[in-house]
């Protein structure tokens, strides 16, 4: 069965059409909470605190995860060192989930051509939003525009994330077109199981 890859922008609007393509049948997966989930590793702990001193996962999760966003969002060299502590696992924990489903599985991977770990997927959906947009919706996370584009600095070019993907979406309308525009495309997906 297909296993579709979602990616876009932040702040785009992927959780939305994540919650659509589920209500239509999908087995829906977020890399992003994988990645996290795996900070509480034993062994991904170790070769953390080895680099970044011991005791870096002490506190509660919310400030660690903090901790680490300040690290890695700051420095090329400790983005690229998260980066290849986690995503290969991350991707291998997300090809076990889906390996034997047997409907149709959307994965939601933010960083996902960052990740360099895409070649196994069926179809990859880009969905874009205006700036404008998508910086009302991260403010909800705290976020201003200045942190968006500190974060985004880190990420290919959107042309060039988007010239790779089979599909773009984009949101510039109303929550309920947005919708629309999942369900329509989700048809496509359903089709293409025979579900």
């Amino acid at each position: 069965m297909p296993v579709i890859g979602l990616t876009g922008d932040v702040g785009a609007g992927k959780s939305t059409i994540s919650r659509v393509w589920r209500e239509m049948g999908a087995l829906v997966l977020d890399a992003d909470a994988i990645a996290k989930s795996l900070w509480q590793d034993a062994d991904v702990q170790r070769a953390a605190e080895a680099r970044w001193g011991a005791g870096f996962f002490e506190g509660d999760i919310k400030s660690v995860h903090a901790k680490i966003a300040q690290k890695i969002f700051n420095d090329d060299a400790e983005y690229k060192f998260a980066s290849e502590l986690l995503h290969r696992a991350t991707f291998e924990e997300i090809k076990r989930r889906v390996k034997n489903e047997p409907g149709w599985v959307v994965v939601e991977i933010p960083l996902l051509y960052e990740s360099g770990h895409y070649g196994w997927l069926d179809y990859v959906v880009y969905v874009t939003a205006p700036a404008e947009k998508r910086v009302e919706r991260n403010r909800a996370r705290g976020w201003d525009e200045n942190e968006l584009t500190r974060r985004e600095q880190w990420f290919l070019p959107r042309e060039e994330k988007t010239n790779r993907a089979d599909f773009i979406l984009e949101n510039d309308g109303t929550l309920e077109e947005w919708e629309a525009k999942g369900r329509e495309l989700g048809v496509f997906f359903q089709k293409a199981t025979g579900n």
